[in-house]
Order: structure tokens, then sequence, then C-alpha cells
């Protein structure tokens, strides 16, 4: 024990090369499967604009579907080799825990009973989301309390259909909950006019709104009832691979935070005299090696995606048709949650 903990202090304090202690790590399945096959497995959502949607010729696009690009440059060094399959509420776990994809990136609420009971684990978070509500403006609501009484759709399965269902109860308030098997279904209802409102996350109905027949005559509530934090989602079991996905997340956060983007990122590169830039983009560190990928890794992300603000803004911010503000997802040095821990 004192022997393997002094090599292991050795290699940190740089006394081995940084490919010695990869070597201590156990192997990753799933990593070798990938590099074997040339692509990266993704599960997406069915089709929520701004998160994961395809558009007519089959591209695409969403903050979750760049995650997905992301992983892909950082493990092959190209973000084009991605293939995704498209997961409603129920089959995204089946799908996960089976291998039928490597990972999950498709706005899924990290939970305990989840992270306890299904075998699988959330590796950071990539959008913080609230629940509330999207109801016709001439109904006059404005709060959710304003829905007693109401018939409300939502996907069966999600945390959305417990949290209303509590949330109601709890203030002693009568709502109708009807759920279906889809979002797309329960939107679909909604907008056919069976149900008095929808409910799911903020920034997922901004995304579903955009299929209401008539967008202009339905409001989302600002006011929500619940903290639904998303992210990622591995297997458990093969923890190489989990910190390949973790740290990649990790990295685009970090590189908005030290002001690295896909534009700047060669210079940075270049000039930088930041010993965490320098690490980032693998200039110095080995880093990359410890995870058994190229030392240049999170530059690959950063030039072929982008940082994490990047990512938001196109998909999700004021450069997309969903125009959310940044609120709780930007950086906590601008009064937001986004937190990464440093690369040393």
């Amino acid at each position: 024990m004192f022997i393997r903990g002094a090599v292991l202090g050795a290699a940190v304090m740089g006394l081995l090369p940084a490919v010695a202690l990869a070597q201590q790590l156990a192997p990753s399945p799933t990593l070798d499967a990938i590099k074997a096959r040339g692509h990266v497995e993704c599960g997406v959502h069915l089709g929520l604009p701004g998160f994961s949607f395809a558009n007519d010729k089959g591209e695409w696009s969403g903050i979750d579907v760049d995650f997905c690009r992301a992983v892909a440059a950082a493990v092959l060094g190209d973000a084009g080799k991605v293939k995704y399959t498209p997961t409603s509420v129920q089959q995204r776990w089946p799908v996960l825990q089976s291998g039928q994809v490597d990972l999950l990136s498709r706005n899924t609420t990290i939970t305990f009973s989840r992270n306890a009971s299904l075998g699988v684990n959330f590796q950071g978070i990539n959008f913080y989301e609230g629940q509330t509500f999207v109801v016709r403006a001439k109904s006059g609501a404005k709060e959710p309390k304003d829905l007693d009484g109401a018939a409300i759709c939502v996907a069966a399965g999600s945390t959305e259909e417990k949290t209303a269902a509590d949330w109601y109860a709890e203030r002693k308030l009568k709502v109708t909950i009807v759920n279906f098997q889809k979002n797309d279904d329960a939107i679909a209802a909604y907008d056919a006019g069976r149900c008095d409102a929808y409910t799911a996350g903020l920034g997922a109905l901004a995304g579903q709104r955009i299929k209401l027949k008539q967008t202009g005559e339905h409001v989302i509530m600002t006011e929500t009832i619940s903290n639904d934090p998303q992210g990622p989602v591995t297997r458990q079991g093969d923890e190489r691979w989990q910190a390949v996905v973790r740290w990649t997340l990790n990295g685009m956060i970090a590189a908005e935070a030290l002001g690295v983007n896909s534009r700047n990122v060669d210079e940075m590169k270049a000039k930088s005299a930041n010993a965490e830039v320098r690490r980032l983009l693998g200039v110095e560190g080995n880093f990359g090696q410890l995870l058994g990928l190229s030392d240049d890794w999170i530059y690959q992300v950063v030039k072929q995606v982008g940082n994490y603000g990047e990512s938001y803004e196109r998909t999700v911010g004021m450069g997309s048709p969903l125009k959310l503000a940044r609120g709780k997802n930007e950086l906590w040095t601008k009064g937001g949650l986004l937190y990464t821990p440093p690369f040393q």
C-alpha cells in the first residue's frame, strides 16, 4: 500500500511521466469500442428544438447535440463522428443500460432514485432547468396556482409528471394529470385543446412552443415549481469513460471561464502564459494521456464545437429562436451557477 501510494504521489508531483499513472487506471471497454467503430453512439431527444432536433435534411442541432459532438471531438478528434439515437422518456434508460448508446445527452433531470436504482451516473450539469407551464393567453392564468381545477398534459414517466402531482397535492389544489407516452403527443394534445396547460421545463417549453399552431396565443409562466439540473448520463462501471464524459463538460465550462473560445483557441494555445490554459489545451501536463486520449483533446472540443457559452448562445440563447437568457446557466462569476473544478 505504501509503495503504490508513493508511486501515485510521485506521478502526481511530476516525478514520473503522466502515462505511468494512466497505466494504473482500469481500461475502458466503452472508449475502446468507440475507437474501434470510429464514432460515438449518443442517445438524444426525439426532437426538441434548442436541445436535440433534426431538420428535414436529418442534420441534428441543439445544446445536447453539441455535447455529443464535443465528446466525439475529444475522443476521435472529429466532432462529426456521432450517430444519434432518438429516445422517448421511456426508452432512454433501456437504450443506455443495454449498451446501444455510449451516453445519453438528452435534457434528463438528475435525481436520487435514478442514480441509485437504474445503474447510471450523471456526469455533471449542462443545463439548470425549472418546471413550469404553458397556457393559452386568453385563459388568464398567470401562476401555477391559477390552474386549480385544470387538466394538465405531461409526458408519462417524466420528473414533471410526479412534480406537478406532488406540488398541487401539497397545496390541496385539484388538477387532472393527463399523461402521454411521448412529449410530442402531450404538446399536440394541449394544442388540440384536450388540456388547459402543458408542463415541462422552462427551456423545453421554449422549444416545444415553436411547434404550436398559433405560437403567439400561448404564454409560458415565469414562476417555476422545481429545480431540475440536467446533464449527460453514462452507465455505471466504466470509470475511465465516465471521467472522459465528465471532464469534457468541465473543459467546455472551464474554457469559457478562462476566456478561451473557438475564435482565439489557436492563439491561446500558442501564446497563453496561464498555466491552466496551457494544461487545458494540451501544451503541458499530458492530461489527455491520463484518460487514454490525445493531449489536445479539449483544444479539439473548443476548436470544433466551442466553449459552453458559445454552445448555449447559438442553441438556446439569444442567437437562437428560443432566446433564453443565461440566468442560472451563467458562470458563477457573473451571477450564475456554472462552476468547474480546476485542471490541475
